[in-house]
This record gives structure tokens, sequence and C-alpha cells, in this order.
């Protein structure tokens, strides 16, 4: 699938793109979602979604994400986005993250929703996403991510 390995080979030139004062980096283990609504014909979500994600942070409340992981239709999919996360309490974010995310019932698909980071420590993190139904044959669902600052 020619497709993903050029979004893959983009994704990886934003990551080696020039250095920032102020970046960190973060590995991601993408882990479960739960879906507000039936799937098609009584089949299931697939709700066990292992993979794995890199993103960028460029100061306090912009990032970019890209990774792969096993999607909802148990279809292994690549995906990348970006954040803004604006609002912080103490050692919570909170904000909206857009992008592009492969092989659903389309070749690419529009990725995007709400998002809410914990800082458990220095080093590592619990993000939530909330994404909205965003296509006759898919759902809205919650999803969570481990992360380790490095």
């Amino acid at each position: 699938m020619k497709c993903p390995k050029v979004f893959v080979v983009s994704s990886l030139l934003v990551f080696c793109s020039a250095l920032h004062a102020e970046e960190t980096w973060s590995l991601n283990l993408h882990t479960f979602s739960h879906h507000f609504s039936e799937r098609a014909h009584g089949k299931k979500w697939n709700e066990t979604n292992p993979g794995l994600g890199l993103r960028r942070d460029f100061g306090n409340d912009f990032s970019i994400q890209a990774g792969f992981y096993k999607n909802s239709l148990s279809k292994w999919s690549t995906y990348a986005i970006a954040e803004y996360s604006p609002l912080s309490v103490g050692s919570l974010d909170a904000g909206l993250f857009a992008g592009i995310r492969t092989n659903y019932k389309n070749p690419i698909a529009f990725a995007g929703g709400a998002l809410i980071r914990w800082r458990v420590t220095e080093h590592i993190e619990i993000t939530g996403r909330l994404s909205p139904k965003t296509c006759s044959s898919c759902s809205g669902f919650v999803s969570a991510e481990l992360g380790w600052k490095f």
C-alpha cells in the first residue's frame, strides 16, 4: 500500500525538521477505546488498540504526533495529528487535536477531537481523547494513551 508508506515518510520528515529550544519528545503507547454507538450488521468494534506514537512538543501548548495502532476495524492504521492545548491547571492540560488517519472505510480520513493530558510525573503522562462521529459508518469514541517523555 503506497499511500501509508508516503504518509509515514512525510511524517518522519516533519519530526526531523529544525530543532527548537523548548522541544521535548514523548513515546506514546496506545491502549484502548470505547465507542458510543453500535457497529453495523451486529459486528463489534475493536476496543483494544495497541500501537506506538512519537510526539514532539513545541513549547507548552503545541505538539505534533505520528504513529500506528490497531484501529476499531481491527486493521493497522497510521496517523499524524497536531495538538493545541492552551488550557492548563496544575498537572492537567486540555485542548484539541486534528489530523489524518489511514485504513478505515476510506484510505485516508479526518482525525480530531478534544484531549486531556495528565502529567503524572516529570516523565509519565496519560492522555485521553474524545472524538466525535465523523462519518456515517463510524462511531464517536474515547481512547487512552500512556506516554513517556524523554
